[in-house]
């Protein structure tokens, strides 16, 4: 089982870090990327990991709510969304870089400016995999 779970957390990584690439190059990650991770986070939690289902529901609804508000974008609903069902220590840890990063990117350039926050989730989720090492 922990060779399986290493294997999710490697191969959830790699795509993480395509999806930070995109965002960081182009400003936005395309659906035919992060849907497939959703869905594989969904489908992961609900056969193999009941236990994370209610973590992946509960972190949908409270993002849905925000992207409705347009406080986040639909690639960041969908990327945290897959994370809490594959990896959810990783998007604690996202989550935790994308506010720090998001609170130094207030106080130096202000109220306004965008911010690319997929490749804090990436960054967040390099740390925590230092928990598996």
């Amino acid at each position: 089982m922990m060779t399986q779970s290493i294997l999710v957390c490697l191969v959830t990584w790699i795509w993480l870090a395509v999806c930070a690439f995109y965002d960081w190059q182009h400003g936005e990650v395309p659906n035919w990327l992060t849907i497939p991770g959703l869905a594989a986070g969904v489908l992961y939690a609900a056969v193999l990991h009941q236990e994370r289902l209610l973590i992946l529901i509960i972190t949908f609804i409270i993002l849905l709510v925000l992207f409705l508000l347009n406080g986040i974008g639909g690639a960041d609903v969908k990327v945290l969304t897959a994370l809490a069902g594959l990896w959810p220590a990783a998007m604690f840890a996202a989550l935790l870089v994308q506010g720090t990063w998001g609170l130094l990117v207030l106080i130096v350039k202000g109220r306004g400016v965008e911010f690319k926050a997929i490749p804090a989730y990436a960054l967040g989720a390099s740390l925590s995999a230092l928990l598996l090492i």
